[in-house]
């Protein structure tokens, strides 16, 4: 007997422009829970064999069957953060094609070859928007969140926040579905969404992951029926194409259903007489070799319009017989999830299509509270305009800080109020003047939200500061990654540099040390660099390092630099002109594979003309930038061990015009950063006296 069981994670593309190959991830991820879970194989064909010979139609129930759902949106702040409206007609499309009320149930076919029709089901299932959360507060069903490392390339980490994501409301109350921007892929197709069978107990990851553009009728939705596809998995329905062609029991084999019949595979094709197989399998409903049935929601063609009579009863039976199902449709979790109370206002709510911006941009947001509002007052402290009661107002700000949003929003009898603090950051344009220079010294928080901001894909560990360890002074930035292995990334970013002044002729100067160690000669982390040149509206990416190029060492316990010499520098070359603007941002980012502790300092930004020194070619000598100095100059020397001794800055005629330091001199490079401003123009030398002897250089005081 022929048997292929396809349980787990299912994957499907109806992409019907994408190869017609079936390169979405069922196999690969299939193959891996049944290797992780023993037996699993044989539990999840016994279950289907109940359910196909159970023929339950749940006739005792005559109130409504209905499906509890959450939404769970992980955006880049993009169109992959679609509205209420796109999340709402998604729930309709599933509502009409469970209930046969879409309107092209008309093209099920009922001809001599194709008998179709008397066999389309009514699955009789509503699908409603929760509106009690897991803690007993309102809801309208929707979460977000934004993180853009998470949401581009998603796989199941998108469903746990400690991994960037969001985590499931529980599956005995919610049906869960996670919205995202792409989907991992291993082939050569394009993944639009993958679901979780309800069989062997359900997991923290049962539910649906979907592409924002494959969700719903609106907005960026292309109306295709991924979601009634992968529903149709969740509540436990195989392909119509499982197990190819047989001549077997159908009711046994393939997709255990009696009224599909077998294909040879997947197929994207809507032909009318397309027939892949020759068998008739025992017990077949129409008794003759029937076409393929590619008008079925579980097919792959992208003409899907019914579900079948035996698939209802997959359905159904499932509904009774498997626990968590049983409970997520039952009457005491409609009233728990409040799927059928009254609309009424109960929660303001609003996002935005930005949180950090530069002086003279614009922020649109967006209401979204609930329920039935039909008024709303914004303010915007330091916006303008300064108040607003349209709903999705525009407000420009023209002065840097960081400012506080308010909405209060009514139905007419009453009202309630979302202030959020600190909620929106305005980065001065044109920003910090060069020379940039930082040791990260004058930190006593990291971030702070004005020199320096963190992105944190999965809310652990990230991006600090540390005193235990550093290349110059006393401080650096480092993440406690040590075996952190669940693919996340964690990014800091500066605020806005002003390059508009430099001379495109001029070459870019960025150099920054980083110290690391893996913890296995497999680990492969990435530290990734980046620039902006509109104020971090869009990145380019100009350095890569991963694996071996990051690092060749191992370390098998935490790690920590010791000394200079497990410094690396970088030397970033390829910062052109069309980025020497007055809002150029930087970032570094880091992407974990359970390996070890990085750390991060002495960054250096400045144009070629300001010194001629090369910090490769001459690092152990005395170095000033830049030159000529306007209100600050930094200074820095490397030492081979230990010294002690003094800087000065002196005058044409050897007269101490001031003492910069006087003390210990750490091995490596040394740097002090000095406030010239009050220094008159001129001519002058910096002299620094060690037991070494004594180095000086010239300055120029503008």
């Amino acid at each position: 007997m022929r048997n292929t069981i396809a349980a787990g994670l299912l994957a499907i593309c109806i992409n019907p422009a994408i190869s017609q190959e079936n390169w979405c991830g069922f196999d690969a991820q299939n193959t891996r829970l049944n290797q992780e879970n023993p037996g699993r194989e044989l539990t999840i064909h016994e279950q289907f064999l109940r359910a196909s010979h159970g023929n339950s139609y749940m006739v005792d129930r005559t109130d409504p069957i209905i499906i509890p759902v959450v939404v769970h949106v992980i955006h880049d702040g993009g169109e992959s953060n679609i509205s209420v409206e796109q999340i709402l007609s998604g729930i309709d499309m599933l509502n009409e094609d469970f209930n046969r009320l879409n309107a092209d149930t008309i093209n099920t076919r009922n001809s001599a070859e194709a008998p179709f029709l008397p066999f389309a089901a009514d699955v009789g299932i509503q699908f409603m928007m929760a509106k009690i959360d897991p803690d007993g507060n309102c809801t309208n069903g929707i979460e977000r969140r934004y993180n853009p490392g998470m949401t581009n390339n998603a796989d199941d980490n998108a469903k746990h926040y400690n991994q960037g994501g969001l985590d499931a409301w529980n599956r005995n109350n919610y049906m869960n579905i996670w919205i995202v921007n792409s989907i991992e892929s291993d082939g050569e197709g394009t993944t639009l969404g993958y679901a979780e069978f309800p069989y062997s107990g359900g997991s923290s990851n049962y539910g649906v992951i979907i592409r924002h553009d494959a969700y719903g009728t609106v907005g960026t939705a292309s109306g295709d029926r991924t979601l009634s596809h992968e529903i149709g998995h969740c509540l436990g329905l195989m392909h119509t194409f499982q197990g190819g062609c047989h001549s077997d029991d159908c009711s046994d084999n393939g997709d255990y259903c009696c009224d599909t019949p077998p294909e040879s595979e997947a197929h994207w094709s809507c032909m009318t007489s397309l027939n892949s197989c020759d068998d008739v399998p025992v017990n077949d409903i129409y008794g003759f070799d029937a076409n393929d049935q590619w008008e079925n929601f579980m097919s792959y063609a992208p003409c899907q319009n019914m579900f079948s009579e035996d698939q209802k009863a997959i359905i159904m039976f499932n509904l009774t017989d498997i626990n968590f199902l049983a409970n997520l449709t039952s009457l005491a979790n409609q009233a728990e999830t409040g799927v059928l109370l009254p609309e009424q206002l109960c929660k303001a709510e609003f996002t935005s299509d930005a949180t950090v911006i530069c002086v003279g941009s614009s922020v649109q947001f967006f209401d979204q509270s609930y329920f039935n509002v039909t008024g709303r007052t914004w303010n915007f402290s330091g916006g303008s305009p300064a108040s607003s009661t349209d709903q999705n107002p525009v407000v420009t700000y023209n002065t840097p800080g960081v400012y506080d949003i308010s909405l209060e929003v009514t139905d007419g009898s009453s009202s309630v109020t979302e202030i959020a603090n600190d909620y929106l950051i305005v980065l001065s344009d044109p920003g910090e003047a060069l020379p940039h220079v930082e040791g990260f010294e004058s930190f006593t928080t990291f971030p702070d939200n004005t020199a320096y901001f963190v992105q944190n894909d999965n809310g652990q560990d990230t991006w600090e500061i540390t005193g235990e360890t550093s290349y110059t002074g006393s401080q650096c930035v480092w993440i406690d990654n040590f075996g952190e292995n669940d693919g996340s990334s964690d990014a800091f970013i500066s605020g806005t540099i002003d390059l508009s002044t430099v001379d495109p002729a001029d070459d870019m100067v960025f150099t920054f040390k980083y110290a690391y160690k893996k913890r296995t000669s497999a680990n492969d982390e990435w530290l990734q660099f980046s620039i902006s040149k509109d104020c971090g509206q869009s990145w380019s990416i100009r350095k890569n390092l991963h694996g071996d190029q990051l690092s060749e060492f191992t370390q098998i316990s935490p790690y920590e630099p010791w000394t200079a010499e497990e410094w690396t520098t970088v030397n970033v070359t390829n910062i052109t002109s069309d980025y020497y603007t007055s809002d150029f941002r930087y970032k570094f980012t880091f992407r974990n594979d359970g390996g070890n502790n990085i750390y991060i300092d002495h960054i250096n930004l400045y144009p070629e003309s300001m010194t001629e020194i090369s910090e490769e070619e001459n690092e152990n000598l005395l170095r000033v930038f830049p030159n000529p100095v306007n209100n600050s100059l930094t200074i820095q020397k490397y030492f081979n061990g230990i010294v002690y001794g003094t800087i000065v800055i002196e005058n044409l005629t050897g007269q101490k015009i001031m003492e910069v330091y006087n003390g210990e001199m750490n091995h490596g490079t040394n740097e002090w950063n000095l406030n010239t401003s009050n220094l008159p123009a001129g001519i002058y030398f910096v002299k620094i006296s060690t037991e070494n002897g004594i180095e000086s250089i010239k300055i120029i005081k503008e």
